[in-house]
Formats: structure tokens, sequence, C-alpha cells
């Protein structure tokens, strides 16, 4: 979970535990200096369920204390079902994504639901133009727009339009006190998924005026032979990794009935199955890609050797 500073993070999680009393949920908290405000701010919460990291941020410092941390946590409280990590505010939130892509003991003790991104809507248009700021709108899959009844309809379509200039498969509501209504856990990933394999498959065009970034979708027919194009992809992610941020995808592989989805973050990959092929759709694969100094004309190239011609 990543904001903006004042953005609303510990309301929302207070929401949050409200609405999931009956689930055992595991909260890290990450703060700068040496005593943490926000834990204190945690209501109907055990301070031992609690972990907080203060030698710094953990996205920038702590890679392997987050690791063994977030392990060892399951070890002394084998009973939490869901884990909730809030980054601070200027957090770039993509090396604590990266982790659960990358590292074999953490995936094979959890599952990454999303990433949810709490937005003020009074300072959004000022905050904006940081570079942290908007790599927590590039790498989220909820972004939350929040304090909306505090401006008008005019700056929360302005609001909307920057989002989707960084994100444009990401579901964006509107609220107050962020709070969002069922928001339950166990419904976050089904959500996220159907809605990001909807909105993909909706034209886009991307705003001009984000010139630290820029998105663009790449759309093909066909299938792929699957395992050249994971090692095209898990390589491509890689080379790229300074210059392209994500990238989120649904493709079709030869001889699986089963859509792949696709993503990247910072470098790292993930390849897992979404729902059955529908036999009367026709094969699209959407791939989109945002980041910097990106060739759509090359990476479409490279894509065309991985197409099975004849199906």
């Amino acid at each position: 979970m990543t904001g903006f500073l004042g953005a609303g993070k510990t309301t929302f999680i207070n929401q949050l535990l409200k609405q999931n009393k009956e689930v055992k949920i595991g909260l890290i908290e990450n703060e700068f200096g040496d005593v943490s405000i926000d834990a204190r701010l945690i209501t109907d919460y055990q301070p031992k369920s609690i972990v907080e990291l203060n030698n710094g941020c953990i996205c920038c410092t702590l890679y392997n204390e987050f690791s063994l941390t977030l392990q060892e946590l399951v070890k002394n409280h084998h009973h939490i079902e869901h884990l909730i990590i809030e980054t601070t505010g200027i957090a770039d939130p993509g090396p604590i994504i990266e982790p659960f892509y990358k590292d074999d003991d953490l995936k094979r003790i959890f599952e990454l639901n999303g990433t949810v991104c709490l937005v003020d809507s009074e300072n959004f248009l000022e905050h904006i133009t940081g570079s942290e700021q908007q790599k927590q709108i590039i790498l989220s899959d909820m972004i939350i727009l929040n304090k909306t009844s505090s401006v008008d309809r005019h700056t929360i379509a302005s609001i909307r339009k920057k989002v989707a200039a960084l994100n444009q498969t990401a579901m964006v509501p509107e609220t107050d006190f962020a709070c969002i209504d069922s928001l339950h856990l166990y419904m976050l990933q089904p959500h996220l998924q159907d809605e990001f394999a909807k909105k993909l498959r909706k034209p886009f065009y991307s705003e001009s005026g984000m010139a630290d970034y820029h998105s663009f979708t790449i759309r093909f027919g066909g299938l792929l032979n699957e395992n050249k194009f994971i090692e095209w992809f898990k390589y491509f992610a890689s080379l790229h990794r300074t210059n392209i941020f994500r990238i989120k995808g649904l493709v079709n592989f030869e001889n699986n009935p089963m859509i792949g989805i696709v993503q990247s973050v910072g470098g790292t990959t993930s390849v897992t199955e979404g729902s059955v092929i529908n036999p009367n759709d026709p094969l699209e694969n959407i791939l989109v890609f945002i980041g910097k100094e990106i060739s759509k004309y090359r990476i479409e190239k490279e894509i065309q050797q991985f197409l099975i011609l004849d199906y």
C-alpha cells in the first residue's frame, strides 16, 4: 500500500481492519526515524502484530531485512491470513513489489494481491510533478481518490486525466475519509484481475502532458510460443529495468487454454494464468508499457518472432 503524504493511508487501514474483523491480518508499518507515529494511530489492533522497520525506508535500503522480516512474521504468527505493507509517503513502491516476484522464499509463502495507492485530491496536482509520486501511480492496481468532496468536479477530472496518463488499467474509485464500501480482502485479487482485463481491452489514448514517462499499448492477434516468449519477456524486462517501470498484459499461448497474465515491475517479472480463453472471442494479445525512451516499433518487431503462424 502506498500514497502521498497525508493522503489517508492510516485511515484507509483502519477502515480495512473494521470491515474485515474476522480476518487475521499482519501489518507492517514503515517509518522514518526512531519513533513510529502511524503505528499508534492504528485502532483495534494488537501492537505485537505490527512490525516496524525504523532504520530508513524499506524500499530503498532494507531489502534483505525486509524479506527476512516477512518470513519471521509468518513463522511467529502462522495464523495470519493477509499481510498489509504500508510504505512511507515519499517512497517508490517498486522495490517493495519486486521481492514478491523474484524472491523464492516470499513467492512460496505469499501471493501478491495488488498495490493500492491513496491520492490526496486536494493536493494531487502539486504533488504529481515528483518522480516518486508518479511511480506510486504507475505501479498501483487500485488508485483511490480521497477527499473528493473538498474539490470541484473540474479538479477531479484533471486528476483522472493525469492518473490515466500514467496508469490506464488501475481501478480509480472516489471517496472521502478513505472509506471504500465492502472492500473485503478475499475479493481484492479477483476484482483487480477482472478489472485489469476489462480495462486492457478498451482503446486508450495517452495524454502528452506527462513529460517524464509515457505509455503505449501493443495489440496483435494469434498465439505465442509460451516458452520462447516467457524467456524473452524475462530477458527484455531485466535489460530495460532502468527505463521501463511497468509492463502489464494479456497473452494467448499455444496449447494453453488459459489466458496468460504477464507483468513486470522494475525488471522482475510474473507470468500467471487468468481465465479460460473463450473460443468465440478473437485471439487478441495486449501489452501495456510504461517508462522512458521506449521504442514501440522495436518491441513489436521482437514479439513477432514468437508468434505461431499456423494455428
